[in-house]
């Protein structure tokens, strides 16, 4: 696995894993990096003891600041090969696809519907960029899709991926059964204020059912969690600035090799570009 991450004057923060409702100990603060205006940064470590188990990366970003735009080609691309055709300075995996690299849920990519209409293995979406005439709506958010406004929301933007499950939502309630299968996790989120979250784990720890509960417990406020794909699709640059972050989580894998270049680079066919609305 490939990974640089950039050395940051960090403070070590201690959750203990496993502790999602015996340990209602507050939690301190979190001692944010803040490498551009309306986009802050922390590698969160999840010990057990001496242990360290997992990292989650947690991006904080402010829609009305950053611009969410999603990006689709039929033949999938290498992370490298997107960052170049898009230029966005931060960059993740999207949704799932198909074997025929077409969307497994609904995305809108400049207006345009691209997937299926209706899967009902979907729950959530996130939506940016509203249309012309709606520019009173949050300029990106979270849905739930068993919202009966659902609908109308998604006819009023240009950008959005479908996905699946729902980790938490409003209601505190963990949307997701318990499972033994642990892998690298891609997830998006909303707060209580309207802010999203852009999180990624460094390691193969969590399951969905586990990942829900331990950021229920975290110090943010998150009212609903979205899971993205994940594995070794879980992928994320960022260059902002002077900051720079780089994560390709391909590990060991027994997936078809046409998932992957010559160099076992992971290709998507599906990502998320976020952009400052004015230089950073």
């Amino acid at each position: 696995m490939k990974r640089v991450i950039a050395l940051l004057p960090l403070f070590l923060l201690v959750l203990q894993a496993g502790a999602f409702s015996q340990d209602k100990t507050p939690l301190p603060s979190i001692p944010w990096n803040t490498p551009a205006p309306g986009l802050s940064f922390y590698r969160w470590e999840v010990r057990n003891r001496e242990t360290l188990l997992d990292t989650l990366v947690i991006l904080r970003l402010q829609p009305e600041l950053w611009a969410f735009r999603v990006f689709f080609n039929r033949e999938p691309k290498t992370m490298k090969e997107w960052q170049q055709t898009t230029g966005a300075p931060i960059l993740c995996n999207g949704g799932f696809y198909q074997e025929n690299f077409l969307p497994a849920g609904r995305i809108l990519v400049n207006g345009t519907s691209i997937g299926p209409f209706n899967n009902k293995a979907m729950k959530g979406m996130l939506l940016s960029e509203p249309k012309k005439g709606f520019e009173a709506l949050p300029k990106a958010t979270l849905i739930d899709l068993k919202d009966p406004q659902s609908e109308q929301l998604i006819a009023s933007y240009e950008q959005g991926i479908q996905s699946f499950p729902i980790l938490l939502d409003s209601k505190g309630r963990v949307r997701v059964d318990e499972s033994s299968f642990q892998a690298n996790r891609t997830i998006l989120a909303r707060d209580r204020q309207g802010i999203l979250y852009l999180i990624i784990t460094e390691k193969p720890y969590f399951t969905l059912y586990r990942l829900g509960h331990y950021l229920k417990e975290l110090p943010l406020g998150l009212e609903l969690v979205l899971n993205l794909d994940g594995g070794t699709r879980t992928q994320l640059h960022i260059q902002v600035k002077q900051f720079k972050y780089l994560f390709e989580g391909q590990g060991n894998s027994l997936e078809p090799a046409r998932l992957f270049s010559p160099d076992r680079a992971v290709k998507l066919p599906t990502v998320l570009g976020i952009f400052p609305r004015s230089s950073p």
